[in-house]
């Protein structure tokens, strides 16, 4: 069976979502509100031109991120705030070296990032450069042999070692029953989950950049690599980013020119 493309939220969105499931607690669920949600986000200028979000996504992410596990975007609680006061003498510098050997010890680096300080974006604003998370707060992306698509996990079910040695899992796809269950390879086709650019980030993408790339057509709509050839600076209005952005698909080579809207970013830490 034909495989579709998933949702993927803005972080403004589930900042948004976040905020009215501590607000509204069970209320969230119910079929109107959440109907009256997505005509919300739908009317957002950074979805103009996209397909509508349907309520069923939005009460999906909710029934996803019940309630008891939600919290604020970047609010610090009272037992966060004295925790951190009192780890004073544990230097930045460690508490990340902890935070990327937890990640390792899950799966292998992931190599499509470039690690090289001369490829760092120069451009890139301060303020969009990511928060390392939490081991607790990692989501996952896998790429299907069957498309070359990239598609979000929902779990992951089982491990195992192919004939060459190389650890492989079984997932199970975001939106996806098991009839869609896939074994593929941890260290070529598993990476931590691609960010939505936000218009006011738009000069965080340059000429080079790997990107997640949303190609619609009569008989896909998938998310696939692509790297930025060419990138037009246009200004911004009322709609938010009008920049044009030419990308080459990794996997069949074909270019295509987008609006930042189609694209999702990897994560940066430096």
């Amino acid at each position: 069976m034909e495989r579709r493309s998933s949702v993927r939220f803005s972080p403004s969105e589930i900042a948004r979502m976040e905020k009215l499931s501590a607000e509204k607690k069970e209320q969230v669920l119910d079929d109107k509100f959440c109907q009256k949600l997505a005509e919300e986000f739908n009317r957002s200028a950074a979805r103009s031109g996209s397909k509508a979000l349907q309520a069923t996504q939005v009460q999906g992410w909710f029934l996803k991120f019940p309630v008891s596990a939600t919290k604020p975007t970047c609010v610090p609680t009272a037992s966060q705030e004295k925790a951190s006061a009192s780890e004073v003498n544990v230097s930045d510098s460690e508490k990340k070296s902890a935070a990327s050997a937890s990640e390792e010890k899950l799966f292998p680096l992931d190599t499509s990032i470039s690690n090289n300080e001369d490829e760092v974006s120069p451009v890139f604003p301060s303020e969009t450069r990511d928060k390392i998370p939490e081991l607790e707060e990692l989501e996952f992306e896998a790429k299907s042999a069957k498309d070359s698509a990239w598609y979000d996990i929902a779990m992951f079910l089982a491990h195992r070692r192919n004939k060459a040695g190389e650890v492989e899992v079984r997932v199970r796809f975001e939106g996806f029953g098991a009839g869609e269950d896939e074994w593929v390879n941890v260290k070529k086709s598993i990476r931590q989950r691609s960010i939505p650019v936000e218009p006011s980030q738009c000069k965080s993408i340059v000429e080079g950049d790997l990107v997640l790339c949303f190609r619609e057509g009569n008989d896909e709509a998938l998310h696939f690599d692509a790297h930025v050839l060419e990138v037009q600076r246009k200004q911004h209005d009322i709609r938010g980013c009008r920049c044009v952005f030419l990308v080459k698909y990794d996997h069949d080579q074909s270019q295509e020119r987008v609006s930042l809207k189609r694209l999702c970013r990897r994560p940066k830490y430096f």
